[in-house]
């Protein structure tokens, strides 16, 4: 089995990388990673991220999630979505 996840860009989190989505492997030692190495992961791979990542909402395999709740993991093959605040204009 494929040890990666797809990572899903939107909106304002696009413009900081510049792509849609990507496929990132797990490092060698895990195949999960909590919201928290996620998001650790994301701002070492795009410096712009970070800014957005702080206010945005995350999705699993379509299902929003608390990034506070330290239980939820990625797991291989899993889809997660990025999701910033949508701004009203």
């Amino acid at each position: 089995m494929s040890k990666e996840f797809t990572i899903l860009y939107f909106a304002s989190a696009r413009d900081a990388v510049n792509i849609s989505s990507e496929i990132i492997s797990f490092p060698p030692t895990s195949s999960s990673l909590s919201l928290q190495d996620l998001t650790n992961l994301l701002k070492n791979r795009h410096e712009n991220l970070g800014k957005v990542l702080e206010n945005s909402m995350f999705a699993i395999n379509m299902q929003y999630v608390d990034k506070e709740d330290e239980s939820i993991m990625v797991k291989p093959g899993d889809e997660v979505a990025i999701i910033p605040p949508v701004s009203g204009g």
